[in-house]
């Protein structure tokens, strides 16, 4: 009876989240500029959501690096530094993160810097819920010097600008975002939404305030029985990850697959979501190596288009490094069976 109960209470859970996710995404946004997003999402847990804060049950520190469309003259690079502890006292998570991005050759950049908690609430024998919460501080910068304008380009030579500046080259605020994040032994699902001070009627119309971005994520761990003695060393993950900011939304589909110390993944971006139109954007192929407390993955993003051979896709870099060997759950704290990065 306690196990129907238990099967009960996650399903409820589930579905409550589900509906508040699909109600939310139902609501449309006006077009502004977009979040940086990183391909390795699992290698980015603090740019997730804050209820991934202290999800590895140790203290973490992730290093992320991504280069856009490398063969542009005006790629984007984005650079990333996080760390995050359990603290099994509190039940609880704290994170610390930081992003750095150089959009156009640096004629845009971007930074923003964060501090997120969350709380790990037992729901039953394997049942775990855990919203988190996050304040950062963001600032946007356009670099005028930088840009370049019509009416310089007189036949061979580029020539001084007409255009003035505009009065407000740096714009910066303090904003907010939450999730939740449900887990049992092998199963995973969470929603989360960013942004939320654009829930601010007054605010809700100020350019300088990125539009609300909401985001659902989740999947399934497999144990594949091992012939040797230990059978708990391969594993296979399906996940997903549905975003929605402004007009656009999109739906990454993958796989991992696990024997340490190995892991390889596969991803396909661009799957109909929302509208239902079929946005085929790219295939991500990533592979990661451990040793020791340390992790290094690579993933490359191939764009499915010809543009492929004029942008040179995508390259992304992640290093992890956790304080203390991964353990099974013997504390009884539960263990998020999401891709361990």
């Amino acid at each position: 009876m306690k196990h129907k109960n238990i099967k009960k209470s996650y399903s409820g859970v589930v579905i409550l989240i589900t509906c508040s996710v699909l109600a939310l995404f139902l609501a449309g946004q006006p077009a502004f500029p977009q979040d940086v997003q990183f391909s390795q999402f699992y290698s980015a847990p603090m740019f997730l959501g804050p209820s991934m804060a202290g999800s590895a049950n140790e203290g973490r520190l992730v290093l992320n690096y991504r280069d856009q469309w490398p063969r542009l003259s005006g790629r984007f690079v984005t650079s990333a530094v996080s760390y995050d502890q359990y603290v099994d006292k509190y039940n609880s998570g704290i994170g610390l993160s930081f992003l750095h991005d150089n959009a156009g050759g640096s004629k845009i950049t971007s930074t923003k810097a964060g501090l997120s908690y969350s709380y790990r609430i037992k729901g039953g024998k394997k049942l775990f819920i855990q919203p988190g919460l996050q304040t950062y501080y963001y600032q946007r910068r356009i670099n005028f010097d930088k840009l370049t304008f019509a009416d310089q380009f007189y036949g061979d030579q580029i020539l001084p600008t007409s255009i003035q500046a505009p009065p407000e080259l740096n714009r910066g605020q303090m904003n907010f975002s939450t999730s939740v994040l449900v887990f049992t032994e092998n199963l995973w699902i969470g929603a989360g939404i960013d942004h939320l001070m654009q829930l601010n009627s007054d605010l809700a119309g100020d350019p300088g305030y990125m539009p609300i971005k909401l985001t659902s994520f989740g999947g399934m761990t497999f144990k594949i029985p091992g012939q040797y003695r230990n059978r708990d060393d391969q594993s296979v993950s399906l996940a997903y990850q549905y975003k929605r900011q402004s007009s656009i939304d999109q739906l990454d589909l993958g796989a991992y697959y696990f024997r340490e110390p190995f892991r390889i993944g596969v991803w396909y971006r661009g799957m109909p979501a929302g509208s239902g139109s079929w946005n085929r954007d790219a295939i991500v192929v990533s592979a990661g190596v451990s040793f020791d407390q340390f992790l290094l993955s690579y993933s490359y993003d191939m764009t499915i288009s010809n543009m492929l051979q004029t942008t040179g896709g995508a390259h992304e870099i992640a290093v992890h490094y956790r304080f203390g060997k991964l353990v099974s759950d013997i504390r009884g704290i539960g263990q998020v069976p999401c891709p361990r990065f």
